[in-house]
């Protein structure tokens, strides 16, 4: 399954602490294949999105419950299953 997650955060000086565990969590999930993609919305410190692949809604809610952004509640998270249509190959190139 494929879920999108909408981040926000409604403030950066609440959440400047927390942003380098934050980082450390995207990058550690992502190696795992959790995150097939995550990026800031510009500008930042609004928030962010990730496309993410897991096995039901319940394991997204937990792997996220760890995120030190989450358990600071210095972000909300909106989580939304999808389906994946096309996808351009310039995606994966842009990322190199």
């Amino acid at each position: 399954m494929y879920f999108l997650l909408n981040v926000t955060i409604p403030s950066l000086e609440n959440a400047k602490p927390h942003l380098q565990g934050h980082m450390e969590f995207l990058n550690k999930h992502f190696d795992t294949g959790f995150f097939k993609m995550f990026g800031p919305y510009l500008p930042g410190g609004t928030g962010g999105y990730a496309i993410i692949e897991a096995a039901s809604l319940k394991e997204v809610e937990e792997t996220l419950a760890d995120d030190p952004l989450t358990k600071a509640h210095a972000c909300s998270n909106e989580i939304h299953e999808i389906a994946l249509g096309r996808i351009s190959s310039a995606l994966t190139e842009q990322s190199k």
